[in-house]
């Protein structure tokens, strides 16, 4: 997080305020502060900031309904913070629009290791910068390469050992979202944002294990993959929190 970036924090407990603040500062953002939902919201519109974080109990507003409104017209990359570790919170707080989630009391080193993943992700910018990002992102992420393993993110096609893996949809997004994230833990709480749980059928009920729905498309893809996972050479499991590459 070497270039000058912008931030704006919205947040109503002035320990986490500064701890973000002066965290997301000493890293190199411009950081603009407001302590209510309403405000905020006013903020991003005039700052036009590259992060958004915000704290899901605001003095004037529901946080994720906040959340809600930014991404109705910033691309930003959105944090919420929160005291709540359940995973139903974490959820709805992806379901909202947040890119990630982290839950207080902060650690300024894990906020920063954040962040910085975050910023690493593709990005649909503002409409006056499309066309450049457009030719940069298909540069950087057409091919990606892991141990022998290539995945294509826009032919969406895998190869291993000269032949083509078939998997599903839901396989290969897992697999593209982790390689992206390189050595950077990918939590179960993410993966459940970006898998929406639309393999799980019409009609079924929102609150499931959704732990357990990401592990068992893990398990399949590492069987297509010939991986094992107590000697991986492509998808590390992080016991109590998610994957990353080997």
């Amino acid at each position: 997080m070497n270039d000058r970036r912008v931030v704006v924090v919205i947040e109503q407990d002035q320990e986490v305020c500064a701890l973000l603040c002066a965290t997301l500062g000493e890293a190199g953002f411009e950081v603009h502060c407001s302590d209510n939902g309403e405000a905020g919201l006013a903020l991003v519109r005039a700052k036009q900031p590259d992060t958004v974080t915000l704290n899901a109990v605001l003095p004037d507003a529901d946080g994720l309904e906040v959340a809600r409104r930014i991404r109705e017209f910033s691309h930003a990359y959105l944090l919420v913070v929160s005291a709540s570790s359940d995973l139903a919170a974490t959820v709805q707080a992806f379901d909202a629009g947040a890119d990630d989630y982290l839950v207080t009391p902060l650690r300024p080193r894990e906020l920063r290791v954040r962040v910085d993943g975050m910023l690493r992700r593709p990005r649909q910018l503002r409409p006056e910068h499309r066309e450049l990002s457009e030719t940069v992102a298909e540069a950087v992420t057409r091919c990606l390469e892991h141990n022998g393993l290539e995945v294509d993110a826009v032919a969406r096609s895998v190869r291993l050992a000269g032949r083509t893996l078939e998997l599903t949809k839901t396989e290969f997004d897992l697999l593209l979202i982790i390689l992206e994230q390189g050595k950077r833990v990918v939590t179960k709480a993410e993966l459940a944002r970006h898998l929406q749980l639309e393999d799980l059928g019409p009609g079924r009920p929102r609150k499931v294990d959704t732990d357990r729905v990401i592990e068992v498309h893990i398990g399949n893809l590492r069987r297509k993959l010939g991986d094992d996972a107590r000697s991986p050479k492509w998808l590390k499991t992080v016991r109590g929190l998610g994957y990353t590459l080997t």
